[in-house]
């Protein structure tokens, strides 16, 4: 495996530093550890495209305090970025991907087309996504919740990643018909589901129906692009 972790946009970013044993280690099952471990680099491609996605949206907003968010939140996503990457060292070495993670960066590639508006409110139906994934992760009663190392950085990050929500949302339903945001919103997260069930024996093994939660990934909450 190279490096630290698993990049989808390495000529976009800094060479992934070469892995180094971690001083930190799960106490999770071995079981349990592998699940967590070929799960994260999905959600490390998520993280590490949200911040190109956003600085690169706000250097197409003029007003200065949309371009201010917008350029926080990809600070954010970048110290997401490498809060997966410390993760993934505390893991059991995985082998690489590569089918998983072509589809991962496909799919994110797709999501960067057209209007900023238009991004954003695939971005904000995506990250509502994750925010739901996330939740079942560390809930109480799922192995996750047993390793506060693990549990509370992805707590952190799906805290983040629910204001992201908001911050999208308003600036895309600031310029586009609601009809529109729910075709965007609704078309990522049908593509999103494909790509996530790649990962669905993890899913499993941590104690989350895949099934459950592909269909509740489908589906755009009702009140998504609702004023």
């Amino acid at each position: 495996m190279e490096g630290l972790g698993y990049r989808c946009f390495r000529g976009t970013v800094l060479p992934v530093p070469a892995r180094v044993a971690s001083p930190l280690r799960t106490t999770l099952s071995a079981t349990h550890a592998h699940a967590v471990a070929s799960l994260l680099p999905l959600l490390g491609c998520g993280e590490e495209a949200a911040s190109l996605a956003f600085d690169d949206i706000a250097d197409r907003y003029a007003k200065p305090l949309e371009r201010s968010a917008l350029q926080g939140i990809a600070l954010e996503e970048r110290a997401h970025d490498d809060i997966i990457q410390m993760l993934i060292a505390m893991m059991p070495e995985q082998p690489d991907m590569p089918d998983m993670l072509k589809a991962a960066r496909r799919f994110h590639i797709k999501l960067g087309r057209g209007a900023p508006a238009e991004r954003l409110a695939r971005i904000a139906a995506l990250d509502s996504a994750v925010c739901l994934i996330l939740s079942r992760l560390t809930r109480a009663r799922n192995p996750i919740a047993s390793d506060p190392q693990i549990a509370a950085p992805l707590i952190g990050i799906r805290n983040d990643e629910a204001r992201h929500v908001s911050v999208s949302r308003a600036l895309a339903m600031a310029s586009l018909p609601r009809a529109t945001l729910y075709e965007l919103g609704t078309c990522t997260r049908r593509a999103f589901a494909d790509v996530l069930m790649l990962g669905g024996d993890a899913m499993e093994a941590l104690g989350i129906d895949p099934c459950a939660l592909e269909r509740d990934i489908r589906i755009l909450p009702p009140g998504m692009f609702r004023s």
